[in-house]
């Protein structure tokens, strides 16, 4: 079983949790998930069946779709609603106004210093392990991509955003900047991944819908072929260059493909994604059979 699912991951579950499930559901070991979601995020998460584990790193680097709330006056230690809160202001609200100008400042690329409590590595030890332990570090500004926030409802004390953007984005630090930036201050209430690698929250399925199609024997109404997602040239080869390809052989096959690698199909199926050695000698790269 190879394949892409395009799970919507409830709250209150790690991204972990949701792999686990999954194996226990499908009874596959290999199963990976492509872009992380805090346990307090819902939304879409990409999820590599088989083989397909070897497409994460591709997978990951696309851009994101969220839709967030922002939360005025407040800002803690987590940048989000579920940690303490370390600063007050008395502009508890803004005008709307005020919001749109400033929301068009943090549009194209920026530059975001990643929250404390992150994943992010510095001398080998992730932030929140410096956090836990209490211990301050410098931490490095990253270049990031704000394609679009869009305002889709505005409460004074609060607004609900739509944000589209790069990888490595963090939403609670754009909402903690964007407060700054209003001169009050700001953290992230609720967060939804609507979108990733061209997956939408629409086209989600549950964990619960999951086990019913894999028990009826319907898993192909949501299993997504590699190829729908990840787009590459395709090159089919004669079936003679089966069993050295596979063996992870070089072979000469004719192609005008000049991209750095693509997939390529030999007897009716897809056997890897290759690429050109040189003149028309190709080889497998990722075998995926």
């Amino acid at each position: 079983m190879i394949g892409i699912l395009n799970i919507l991951k409830p709250t209150g579950m790690t991204s972990h949790d949701v792999v686990s499930a999954i194996r226990k559901i499908l009874n596959i070991k290999k199963i990976g998930h492509a872009g992380t979601l805090d346990p307090n995020v819902a939304g879409v998460l990409v999820i590599c069946v088989g083989k397909a584990t070897k497409f994460s790193e591709y997978l990951m680097s696309g851009d994101k779709e969220y839709i967030c709330e922002l939360i005025f006056g407040q800002s803690t230690d987590t940048q989000d609603s579920y940690g303490l809160v370390i600063n007050e202001s008395d502009k508890v609200s803004v005008s709307i106004d005020e919001l749109i100008k400033v929301l068009k400042e943090f549009t194209g690329e920026i530059i975001q210093i990643p929250p404390a409590y992150s994943a992010v590595k510095l001398n080998g030890k992730k932030l929140y392990e410096y956090a836990r332990q209490n211990i301050q570090v410098e931490k490095q500004g990253r270049t990031i991509k704000i394609n679009d926030i869009k305002l889709l409802k505005f409460y004074g004390k609060s607004a609900l955003l739509k944000v589209k953007c790069s990888k490595g984005t963090y939403m609670r630090t754009l909402c903690n900047d964007i407060g700054n930036r209003l001169g009050t201050y700001g953290h992230m209430g609720i967060l939804i991944r609507t979108e990733s690698k061209g997956l939408h929250i629409n086209n989600s399925v549950t964990l619960h819908k999951l086990k019913f199609l894999n028990d009826t024997n319907r898993l192909n109404e949501c299993l997504i072929p590699v190829e729908d997602i990840y787009k590459l040239d395709k090159l089919n080869v004669e079936s003679k260059y089966y069993d050295r390809l596979t063996a992870g052989n070089e072979v000469d096959a004719k192609t005008n493909i000049d991209s750095d690698k693509f997939y390529v199909y030999c007897r009716n199926s897809l056997i890897g994604i290759g690429r050109k050695v040189e003149d028309n000698r190709i080889k497998i790269d990722k075998m995926l059979i």
